[in-house]
């Protein structure tokens, strides 16, 4: 009988550790989603508040805003909301456009990121062709033949609606690294117009690689304290050679927001169109991709030390003059 209680009791001492085993899994289990849930809900947020932000306030030279209140600036700085979701907002006017290319910057752009000088033709003519309505073949160019004979889907002939779009055209395919590294610097809006006030610091430098570092820093400090109005002032100030009938210093209705909160694996970045007269909603998210999370390689430090505090709506929006655009 004792030789039987023993082994009972080891049975249930057994079972019962398993059963505890279980249960602080499904405890840690649970944690993790609460964890989810909550990053997924500050990351909503702060999707919704800049929505609301850019729908309610002038867009200015580098930021949206009105005169009596902190503007959200509009050239990917990290901004960290109340609920610690982290933020970028790219005006896609800083980017170079993949539906009307400016060669000259794209083809500096590509040979400091390391294309080949014999690629750029090529490069960029593929891109022209596809994106170009007719079937006819530039020089160095890619139509639906050569797609065939590459076994990859015809052209669109139609404007790019992401820049993913490029993994599937000829010679672009091939070079997974140099798209990688584009990605952040070009957009698909359906103009050339580029301001300089919300660009990369990095995509003006492979732009104008001539200019010193020198000239840019002091760019780079004079545009923050204050955007510049136009090319000739940002010329005076820095030396720097603005020119050309393509730069307007004045950030745009299309943007690139970036949204990430601690707990979720990736970043969403979503490309947007402000939309004031929209029929569903004052905006367009026209796509939505998954990216890596701000300073993916330290993410604690990303979260420790944003750049800047995502900004405090005015109480006074609606009082007379409060039209008028504010840039930092």
């Amino acid at each position: 009988m004792l030789l039987f209680v023993t082994v009972a009791l080891t049975v249930v001492a057994i079972v019962a550790a398993r059963f505890a085993l279980r249960i602080d899994a499904l405890r840690d289990q649970a944690r993790t989603l609460q964890s989810y849930a909550d990053a997924r809900l500050a990351a909503n947020s702060a999707r919704a508040q800049v929505l609301y932000w850019l729908s309610t306030r002038p867009i200015g030279l580098a930021s949206a805003g009105f005169v009596d209140e902190q503007p959200l600036p509009l050239d990917g700085r990290r901004l960290q909301t109340a609920e610690g979701a982290i933020v970028q907002l790219q005006d896609e006017r800083g980017l170079l456009s993949l539906n009307v290319l400016d060669r000259e910057g794209l083809a500096n752009v590509l040979l400091g990121l390391g294309a080949r000088a014999d690629q750029l033709a090529s490069l960029m003519d593929v891109v022209e062709d596809y994106a170009d309505i007719d079937n006819l073949r530039r020089l160095n160019g890619a139509e639906a033949q050569d797609y065939s004979a590459l076994g990859l889907p015809p052209p669109r002939n139609g404007w790019l609606l992401s820049v993913d779009e490029l993994a599937a055209m000829p010679g672009w395919q091939s070079e997974p690294a140099l798209r990688a590294k584009l990605s952040p610097w070009v957009g698909i809006r359906r103009d050339k117009l580029f301001n300089p006030n919300t660009a990369p610091l990095n995509l003006l430098k492979s732009i104008w690689p001539k200019v010193s570092n020198e000239q840019w820093d002091l760019f780079e400090t004079l545009r923050k304290n204050a955007p510049f109005f136009d090319a000739a002032a940002a010329t005076a100030a820095t030396g720097i050679p603005f020119g050309g009938e393509h730069l307007l210093f004045h950030a745009s209705n299309v943007q690139r927001l970036q949204v990430w909160a601690p707990g979720l694996p990736q970043a969403l970045e979503y490309n947007l169109l402000i939309l004031p007269t929209g029929n569903a909603a004052p905006w367009l998210i026209h796509e939505v991709r998954q990216t890596d999370r701000p300073d993916s390689n330290n993410a604690t430090s990303a979260v420790a030390n944003p750049v800047a505090k995502f900004p405090v709506p005015s109480q006074a929006i609606a009082r007379s003059g409060s039209s008028r655009p504010l840039d930092p």
